[in-house]
């Protein structure tokens, strides 16, 4: 199914929003792609299983998480339309996804398969260019997520999150909700609002609604 909706949710995707407006018709064209719906709570891609197609959601959001052998699990992004899932893990050598994707809500995505993303990329070089700057972001993400992973501490990690989002500026806004903040931490929202209103009490910051004011940047600094 082609619709027109679907069209311009391909072309807001960050891996095609730089194909020029003039080339969209061909590009098209080149796509080998299906439509699939899934229903809030339905499984897009299990961990351990192989990716070999690229889901590019282009409606509603998208829940990555990683499950250890205990049964423990880790939330490692929200992907929300029209991005896509896992990009990184196309191409490996061992094509498995270390990640389950679950819809957070209804969700439609656009499967394209491999062979035909190497197609588009020798074809297009500002889809090749857009895809390896999105792999180069997302191993930025990541990276980011280890090094929270790492600190052992609620405290800790928003210490270091708040340090990190301030740019060694005083006062700025915060882009994400506490929802999705205490999601990024990997802590539960109340744990994480609690923390910061600690933090308040203390003097190291000042909070008003997302405005974050930094009283004490030395103290945030020793607690990571």
């Amino acid at each position: 199914m082609r619709s027109s909706e679907h069209v311009q949710s391909i072309f807001q995707c960050p891996l095609c929003n730089s194909i020029p407006s003039d080339k969209h018709g061909e590009f098209l064209s080149d796509v080998n792609y299906s439509v699939i719906r899934y229903a809030k709570g339905d499984i897009l891609v299990n961990q351990d299983s192989r990716y070999d197609r690229l889901f590019i959601v282009i409606k509603g959001e998208v829940q990555t998480e990683i499950v250890d052998e205990k049964g423990s699990f880790m939330r490692v992004e929200t992907i929300k339309a029209p991005n896509p899932i896992s990009t990184g893990f196309l191409f490996a050598t061992n094509n498995i996804s270390p990640v389950t994707a679950i819809a957070k809500t209804d969700v439609v995505v656009v499967a394209i398969g491999k062979e035909n993303i190497y197609f588009l990329m020798q074809k297009y070089p500002e889809f090749m260019k857009a895809f390896l700057s999105y792999i180069s972001n997302k191993l930025t993400f990541l990276a980011e997520k280890l090094r929270l992973v790492s600190l052992r501490t609620i405290k800790a990690k928003l210490a270091y999150y708040l340090l990190k989002e301030s740019k060694g500026k005083e006062q700025f806004q915060l882009k994400m909700s506490r929802e999705d903040i205490s999601h990024l931490l990997g802590v539960t929202r109340p744990a994480m609002v609690n923390v910061m209103m600690q933090m308040v009490d203390d003097g190291y910051i000042k909070v008003d609604k997302r405005k974050i004011t930094i009283l004490d940047r030395a103290a945030l600094r020793q607690m990571i």
